[in-house]
Protein backbone atom coordinates (compact mmCIF):
# COMPACT_ATOMS: atom_id res chain seq x y z
CA UNK A 1 0.00 0.00 0.00
CA UNK A 2 1.12 3.54 -0.75
CA UNK A 3 2.58 5.64 2.03
CA UNK A 4 1.37 9.23 2.00
CA UNK A 5 2.75 12.30 3.77
CA UNK A 6 0.61 15.02 5.25
CA UNK A 7 0.98 18.07 7.45
CA UNK A 8 0.52 17.49 11.18
CA UNK A 9 -1.64 19.44 13.63
CA UNK A 10 -1.90 19.55 17.46
CA UNK A 11 -4.93 17.25 17.23
CA UNK A 12 -2.57 14.51 16.01
CA UNK A 13 -0.65 14.55 19.33
CA UNK A 14 -2.28 11.36 20.78
CA UNK A 15 -1.55 9.36 17.61
CA UNK A 16 1.99 10.79 17.40
CA UNK A 17 2.58 9.75 21.00
CA UNK A 18 1.49 6.17 20.28
CA UNK A 19 3.89 5.98 17.34
CA UNK A 20 6.78 7.56 19.25
CA UNK A 21 6.12 5.32 22.27
CA UNK A 22 6.43 2.22 20.09
CA UNK A 23 9.61 3.59 18.52
CA UNK A 24 11.11 4.43 21.93
CA UNK A 25 10.38 0.98 23.34
CA UNK A 26 12.04 -0.65 20.33
CA UNK A 27 15.04 1.71 20.40
CA UNK A 28 15.85 2.00 24.11
CA UNK A 29 13.19 0.20 26.11
CA UNK A 30 11.36 3.08 27.84
CA UNK A 31 8.98 5.95 27.15
CA UNK A 32 10.33 9.49 26.95
CA UNK A 33 7.60 11.90 25.80
CA UNK A 34 4.36 13.13 27.33
CA UNK A 35 1.48 14.30 25.18
CA UNK A 36 2.01 17.82 26.55
CA UNK A 37 5.59 17.69 25.31
CA UNK A 38 4.48 16.68 21.83
CA UNK A 39 1.81 19.40 21.73
CA UNK A 40 4.46 21.97 22.64
CA UNK A 41 6.34 21.19 19.43
CA UNK A 42 3.58 22.84 17.42
CA UNK A 43 4.34 26.15 19.17
CA UNK A 44 8.01 26.14 18.22
CA UNK A 45 9.15 28.54 15.50
CA UNK A 46 10.52 27.16 12.24
CA UNK A 47 9.62 23.53 13.01
CA UNK A 48 8.25 21.74 9.96
CA UNK A 49 6.27 18.60 10.87
CA UNK A 50 4.96 15.85 8.57
CA UNK A 51 3.28 12.50 9.22
CA UNK A 52 3.46 9.34 7.10
CA UNK A 53 0.31 7.25 6.79
CA UNK A 54 -0.44 3.93 5.17
CA UNK A 55 -4.11 3.11 4.66
CA UNK A 56 -5.03 5.69 7.29
CA UNK A 57 -2.59 4.33 9.89
CA UNK A 58 0.21 6.54 11.21
CA UNK A 59 3.51 4.82 10.37
CA UNK A 60 6.09 7.61 10.47
CA UNK A 61 6.88 10.99 11.99
CA UNK A 62 9.25 13.69 10.71
CA UNK A 63 10.13 17.11 11.98
CA UNK A 64 12.78 19.48 10.67
CA UNK A 65 14.04 22.46 12.62
CA UNK A 66 15.81 25.37 10.95
CA UNK A 67 17.85 28.35 12.05
CA UNK A 68 19.72 31.17 10.36
CA UNK A 69 22.93 29.19 9.79
CA UNK A 70 21.84 27.01 6.88
CA UNK A 71 21.67 23.86 9.03
CA UNK A 72 18.57 21.70 9.39
CA UNK A 73 18.01 19.30 12.30
CA UNK A 74 16.05 16.22 11.27
CA UNK A 75 14.06 14.06 13.70
CA UNK A 76 12.57 10.99 12.01
CA UNK A 77 10.76 8.14 13.79
CA UNK A 78 9.42 4.93 12.32
CA UNK A 79 9.83 1.18 12.66
CA UNK A 80 9.29 0.52 8.93
CA UNK A 81 12.37 0.45 6.64
CA UNK A 82 10.39 1.66 3.62
CA UNK A 83 8.98 4.58 5.60
CA UNK A 84 12.44 5.38 6.97
CA UNK A 85 13.76 5.78 3.43
CA UNK A 86 10.79 8.02 2.57
CA UNK A 87 11.38 10.23 5.61
CA UNK A 88 15.08 10.62 4.84
CA UNK A 89 14.32 11.44 1.21
CA UNK A 90 11.68 13.96 2.30
CA UNK A 91 14.20 15.62 4.61
CA UNK A 92 16.61 16.03 1.71
CA UNK A 93 13.87 17.45 -0.50
CA UNK A 94 12.92 19.91 2.22
CA UNK A 95 16.57 20.88 2.60
CA UNK A 96 16.85 21.60 -1.11
CA UNK A 97 13.58 23.55 -1.04
CA UNK A 98 14.82 25.94 1.66
CA UNK A 99 18.41 26.05 0.30
CA UNK A 100 19.93 24.43 3.39
CA UNK A 101 23.61 23.58 3.30
CA UNK A 102 23.80 20.77 5.84
CA UNK A 103 21.33 18.28 7.34
CA UNK A 104 21.82 16.55 10.68
CA UNK A 105 19.79 13.47 11.59
CA UNK A 106 19.78 11.34 14.72
CA UNK A 107 19.51 7.68 15.71
CA UNK A 108 18.90 6.86 19.37
CA UNK A 109 20.02 3.77 21.25
CA UNK A 110 19.40 0.59 19.28
CA UNK A 111 17.17 2.33 16.75
CA UNK A 112 16.34 -0.43 14.24
CA UNK A 113 15.89 1.20 10.79
CA UNK A 114 17.13 4.77 10.51
CA UNK A 115 20.86 4.07 10.52
CA UNK A 116 20.50 1.96 7.41
CA UNK A 117 18.23 4.53 5.74
CA UNK A 118 20.77 7.28 6.42
CA UNK A 119 23.65 5.13 5.14
CA UNK A 120 21.77 4.17 1.97
CA UNK A 121 21.14 7.86 1.25
CA UNK A 122 24.78 8.82 1.73
CA UNK A 123 24.56 10.39 5.18
CA UNK A 124 27.71 10.01 7.27
CA UNK A 125 27.95 9.35 11.03
CA UNK A 126 29.96 12.27 12.39
CA UNK A 127 29.31 12.50 16.14
CA UNK A 128 27.84 10.66 19.07
CA UNK A 129 26.33 11.67 22.39
CA UNK A 130 25.29 9.93 25.57
CA UNK A 131 22.33 10.08 27.85
CA UNK A 132 23.69 9.78 31.39
CA UNK A 133 21.88 9.22 34.70
CA UNK A 134 22.30 8.87 38.41
CA UNK A 135 19.98 7.02 40.77
CA UNK A 136 19.28 9.09 43.88
CA UNK A 137 19.27 6.11 46.22
CA UNK A 138 22.78 6.42 47.68
CA UNK A 139 24.92 9.00 49.37
CA UNK A 140 24.69 12.43 47.75
CA UNK A 141 27.64 14.55 48.87
CA UNK A 142 27.04 18.19 49.69
CA UNK A 143 28.34 20.61 47.06
CA UNK A 144 31.62 22.34 47.83
CA UNK A 145 31.45 25.90 46.51
CA UNK A 146 34.76 27.48 45.46
CA UNK A 147 35.87 30.98 46.39
CA UNK A 148 32.82 31.62 48.55
CA UNK A 149 30.43 31.46 45.59
CA UNK A 150 26.93 30.18 46.32
CA UNK A 151 23.95 29.24 44.13
CA UNK A 152 20.52 30.77 44.01
CA UNK A 153 17.37 30.27 41.99
CA UNK A 154 16.53 32.38 38.95
CA UNK A 155 14.45 35.50 39.42
CA UNK A 156 11.96 37.15 37.04
CA UNK A 157 13.51 39.75 34.76
CA UNK A 158 17.00 38.28 34.49
CA UNK A 159 16.35 36.03 31.52
CA UNK A 160 18.71 37.98 29.27
CA UNK A 161 21.59 37.55 31.75
CA UNK A 162 20.95 33.79 31.82
CA UNK A 163 20.81 33.74 28.03
CA UNK A 164 24.21 35.44 27.74
CA UNK A 165 25.73 33.02 30.25
CA UNK A 166 24.27 30.08 28.30
CA UNK A 167 25.61 31.31 24.97
CA UNK A 168 29.03 32.13 26.44
CA UNK A 169 29.35 28.76 28.17
CA UNK A 170 28.75 26.82 24.94
CA UNK A 171 30.44 29.07 22.37
CA UNK A 172 33.43 26.72 22.09
CA UNK A 173 31.39 23.51 21.88
CA UNK A 174 31.03 21.45 18.70
CA UNK A 175 28.09 22.46 16.55
CA UNK A 176 27.30 25.58 18.57
CA UNK A 177 25.06 28.03 16.75
CA UNK A 178 24.16 31.17 18.64
CA UNK A 179 20.41 31.70 18.87
CA UNK A 180 18.69 35.03 19.11
CA UNK A 181 17.39 35.92 22.57
CA UNK A 182 13.82 35.69 21.26
CA UNK A 183 14.31 32.14 20.00
CA UNK A 184 16.11 31.15 23.20
CA UNK A 185 13.08 32.33 25.19
CA UNK A 186 10.81 30.15 23.08
CA UNK A 187 12.77 27.03 23.96
CA UNK A 188 13.79 27.87 27.53
CA UNK A 189 11.18 30.05 29.23
CA UNK A 190 8.05 29.90 27.06
CA UNK A 191 7.54 26.16 27.46
CA UNK A 192 5.39 24.04 29.75
CA UNK A 193 8.52 22.59 31.37
CA UNK A 194 9.92 25.95 32.50
CA UNK A 195 10.17 26.23 36.28
CA UNK A 196 12.63 28.91 37.52
CA UNK A 197 12.62 27.33 40.99
CA UNK A 198 14.57 24.45 39.41
CA UNK A 199 17.18 26.75 37.84
CA UNK A 200 20.43 27.34 39.75
CA UNK A 201 22.64 30.35 39.06
CA UNK A 202 26.07 31.15 40.51
CA UNK A 203 27.12 34.80 40.63
CA UNK A 204 30.57 36.29 41.07
CA UNK A 205 30.02 39.94 41.86
CA UNK A 206 27.64 41.24 39.22
CA UNK A 207 28.42 38.50 36.69
CA UNK A 208 26.87 35.08 36.22
CA UNK A 209 29.66 32.54 36.39
CA UNK A 210 27.72 29.31 35.93
CA UNK A 211 24.19 28.02 35.37
CA UNK A 212 22.20 24.81 35.70
CA UNK A 213 18.86 25.06 33.90
CA UNK A 214 16.85 22.13 35.19
CA UNK A 215 13.36 20.77 34.55
CA UNK A 216 11.36 17.61 34.90
CA UNK A 217 11.93 14.97 32.21
CA UNK A 218 10.05 15.26 28.92
CA UNK A 219 8.05 12.13 29.85
CA UNK A 220 6.31 14.15 32.55
CA UNK A 221 7.59 11.77 35.23
CA UNK A 222 7.93 13.84 38.43
CA UNK A 223 10.41 11.33 39.79
CA UNK A 224 12.79 11.95 36.88
CA UNK A 225 14.78 15.19 37.06
CA UNK A 226 16.53 16.57 34.00
CA UNK A 227 19.58 18.83 33.78
CA UNK A 228 18.84 20.57 30.51
CA UNK A 229 21.79 22.98 30.49
CA UNK A 230 24.89 22.88 32.68
CA UNK A 231 27.23 25.70 31.73
CA UNK A 232 30.33 27.28 33.24
CA UNK A 233 31.69 30.37 31.52
CA UNK A 234 35.32 30.02 30.39
CA UNK A 235 36.74 32.43 32.97
CA UNK A 236 35.38 30.34 35.85
CA UNK A 237 36.28 26.85 34.64
CA UNK A 238 38.56 24.43 36.51
CA UNK A 239 37.29 25.62 39.91
CA UNK A 240 34.76 22.90 40.66
CA UNK A 241 31.64 24.88 39.81
CA UNK A 242 30.28 22.20 37.46
CA UNK A 243 30.65 19.51 40.13
CA UNK A 244 29.07 21.74 42.77
CA UNK A 245 26.09 22.58 40.55
CA UNK A 246 25.51 18.92 39.73
CA UNK A 247 25.49 17.98 43.41
CA UNK A 248 23.22 20.93 44.19
CA UNK A 249 20.80 19.76 41.49
CA UNK A 250 20.85 16.12 42.63
CA UNK A 251 20.03 17.05 46.23
CA UNK A 252 17.35 19.52 45.15
CA UNK A 253 15.65 16.97 42.93
CA UNK A 254 15.77 14.34 45.67
CA UNK A 255 14.17 16.79 48.09
CA UNK A 256 11.35 17.20 45.55
CA UNK A 257 10.73 13.47 45.33
CA UNK A 258 12.88 12.48 42.36
CA UNK A 259 14.49 9.05 42.26
CA UNK A 260 16.86 9.71 39.35
CA UNK A 261 18.37 12.54 37.31
CA UNK A 262 19.53 12.52 33.71
CA UNK A 263 21.18 14.69 31.09
CA UNK A 264 22.53 14.55 27.55
CA UNK A 265 26.17 15.16 26.68
CA UNK A 266 28.31 15.29 23.55
CA UNK A 267 30.42 12.14 23.68
CA UNK A 268 33.42 13.99 22.23
CA UNK A 269 33.11 17.10 24.38
CA UNK A 270 36.52 18.75 24.73
CA UNK A 271 35.88 20.30 28.17
CA UNK A 272 35.82 16.89 29.89
CA UNK A 273 32.08 16.84 30.53
CA UNK A 274 31.69 13.04 30.29
CA UNK A 275 34.45 12.54 32.84
CA UNK A 276 32.91 15.20 35.10
CA UNK A 277 29.56 13.42 35.09
CA UNK A 278 31.14 10.04 35.74
CA UNK A 279 33.07 11.50 38.68
CA UNK A 280 29.82 12.52 40.39
CA UNK A 281 28.31 9.07 39.96
CA UNK A 282 26.46 9.30 36.64
CA UNK A 283 26.57 6.46 34.15
CA UNK A 284 25.95 6.12 30.44
CA UNK A 285 22.57 4.56 29.65
CA UNK A 286 22.23 5.31 25.95
CA UNK A 287 24.34 6.31 22.98
CA UNK A 288 22.84 8.46 20.22
CA UNK A 289 24.49 8.99 16.84
CA UNK A 290 24.44 12.09 14.62
CA UNK A 291 24.44 11.71 10.83
CA UNK A 292 25.26 14.46 8.36
CA UNK A 293 24.37 15.12 4.75
CA UNK A 294 25.80 18.06 2.82
CA UNK A 295 23.53 19.25 0.05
Amino acid sequence: MTVELREASPGDAPAIKRLLDAHALASFGELELSEDEIRSWFEMPNLWIRLAERNGELVGYLDIGSDDSGHLDVDARTLDPEVARLLVRTAEERGAEVAAGVLHGYAQGEEPVLRQAYADAGWTPIRYSFQMRIELDGDLPEPAWPDGLVPRNAEPGEEERVYEAHMDSFADHWGFRRRSFERWQTYETQTHRYDPSLWWLVEDGDELAAISLNSWHSSGDRQFGWIHVLGVRPRWRKRGLGTALLRQSFRDFRDRGATRVGLGVDGENTTGAVRLYENVGMRQVRRNDTYEKTL
